[in-house]
């Protein structure tokens, strides 16, 4: 289960009235589609009871087809297993293939620094955002695109 925390502050800071970003992508290479949702927390330096502390949350598609045809669609909640850690305020996500392996890689854009994740191929991800200079640090991003 995903909850999505804003942060709503009663101040109405910008990145609190935003709508959450979510990429769809095929990160385990199984042929159906992931999701990958960003996480927000209180902003202005002090997190609020109810602040979702793991950030970021990777949800595998467990798609169940049985010998009659009937599909049992069921999303696991993987974020650990993957070693994903985007704990910034997150705006919006992107998916393309950085290094040319054919594996999806996953950019995260934050209020804040933003982080790129680089697919391992095995169902885990590498935090690449230094050695890419993706960071865009400081900065404000809600939306990137990759192109080929």
């Amino acid at each position: 289960m995903f909850t999505h925390v804003n942060g709503a502050s009663g101040k109405y800071f910008y990145p609190e009235i935003l709508p959450l970003g979510v990429a769809l992508l095929d990160f385990d290479a199984d042929d159906d589609l992931d999701v990958f949702v960003v996480q927000g927390h209180t902003l202005g330096g002090t997190r609020a009871q109810g602040d979702a502390a793991s950030g970021g949350q990777l949800f595998r598609n467990d798609l169940h087809v049985a010998a009659d045809g009937r599909r049992t669609l069921r999303f696991t909640n993987v974020t650990a297993a993957s070693g994903l850690v985007a704990t910034g305020y997150g705006m919006g996500a992107a998916t393309g293939d950085i290094d040319n392996d054919g594996d999806v890689d996953l950019y995260v854009m934050n209020f804040g620094p933003n982080q790129m994740f680089r697919n391992n191929g095995n169902g885990t991800f590498t935090d690449v955002t230094k050695e890419s200079g993706t960071a865009n640090q400081p900065g404000f991003a809600v939306s990137a695109a990759f192109l080929d």
